[in-house]
């Protein structure tokens, strides 16, 4: 009978064992499961690299700017690990620089190009690597990468309607070719030059600025020297650059179509000069990062996206019909006396709103 209750106790104690271990094991791995399902799943972060021609311009050092604030901030900043790289506006330099972010095995490359054609060679290695290309601003078309530019078409032809309108039919201008070789500059001369034979005008003279405003300056002061009785400039630069030339050659001001900065802006109003200005908006890196991103996470993009120009005119020529919306120049809505000289705004187009980005954060682009 001690023998049967010896064993009877044994077994009792080892249940008691094994449902202990069981229950310490199954508090054990529901601890394990609540742990593993309160970690955060993260995103793929995805390694993008910037092409840039050069550095020339404000402009440019403002598109690379937005850049790094766009990276900097939600959506982006979790999402995108960022690397520019700044060309000399040769399309060797380039390529060489392409084909290093190949070798280091980047997602997507964003590309402005310093050659509409120069650069396929390295762009269809990195196709053929797998990576993502997306060219902007000064684009590439070549097949299998997309692409991101401002509608300059339609922007040009308000400009020289605009132009043609205060100049009057037949009248004597000079045209500014913007940057030899570039594919926007031929794109805004040729659309330029068609409206300019419909209505008749005199291109007396043309001068490459380079998009830069001393270079334009001294191109256009010798244009003006030789030709002082001429009635418009067409330039692919700013507008304090033509207010400059033609004061210090102590000419009036004439009618002018130029692009944006912030202090052609303030010129234009302190003056009330008679001046369209086009707005190549400075974010259109962002945007192009936001297209390879969307790319990359499997999203059906478009391969060709146009961007509507903003345009700006003062008070007294908000009624002229150019063909396109204009906004009249404001100081303190959209220039500002106490900013960057070379600020261009608005950064984006209003259609585009993935990323906030205040005057104020990328008003210090010059020290990048």
């Amino acid at each position: 009978m001690k023998k049967i209750l010896c064993i009877a106790m044994c077994l009792f104690a080892t249940g008691v064992i094994f449902t202990s271990c069981s229950k310490s094991s199954e508090k054990s791995s529901a601890s394990a499961a609540v742990a593993t399902t309160a970690q955060p799943v993260k995103e793929k972060k995805f390694k993008i690299a910037v092409s840039n021609a050069y550095m020339g311009n404000d402009w440019r050092q403002l598109m690379i700017k937005s850049l790094k604030v766009a990276a900097s901030k939600e959506p982006y900043r979790d999402q995108v690990d960022l690397k520019i790289v700044n060309s000399e506006n040769s399309a060797e330099a380039q390529s060489s620089a392409i084909d290093a972010m190949i070798e280091q095995g980047y997602d997507a490359i964003l590309i402005d190009a310093s050659s509409s054609t120069a650069l396929i060679p390295a762009i269809k290695r990195a196709l053929a690597s797998g990576i993502t290309v997306v060219t902007f601003d000064s684009v590439v078309h070549t097949d299998g990468v997309y692409t991101v530019q401002t509608d300059f078409v339609s922007m040009v032809q308000a400009w020289a309607k605009y132009l043609c309108t205060k100049c009057g039919e037949g009248a004597k201008i000079a045209v500014d070719t913007g940057m030899p070789g570039s594919t926007n500059g031929n794109t805004i001369y040729e659309a330029a030059m068609k409206v300019f034979d419909e209505y008749n005008m005199k291109v007396v003279a043309e001068y490459a600025s380079q998009y830069a405003d001393g270079i334009c300056q001294e191109q256009l002061s010798s244009v003006l020297a030789a030709n002082p009785d001429l009635d418009g400039i067409f330039c692919q630069a700013y507008t304090e650059s033509c207010y400059s030339a033609l004061t210090q050659a102590g000419m009036k001001l004439i009618p002018c179509a130029t692009f944006d900065t912030n202090l052609g802006m303030v010129t234009a109003e302190k003056n009330n000069m008679d001046v369209i200005i086009g707005n190549n908006g400075p974010g259109i890196g962002v945007i192009a990062m936001d297209i390879a991103l969307r790319v990359l996470k499997g999203e059906t993009v478009e391969k060709d996206t146009y961007l509507s120009a903003g345009l700006f005119v003062n008070e007294k020529d908000k009624d002229i019909d150019v063909g396109m919306p204009t906004q009249v120049i404001k100081e303190g809505v959209n220039c500002w006396k106490d900013k960057a000289d070379g600020l261009d705004w608005p950064l984006f187009p209003s259609t585009f709103s993935k990323v906030q980005i205040s005057a104020d954060d990328i008003s210090d682009f010059n020290a990048n």
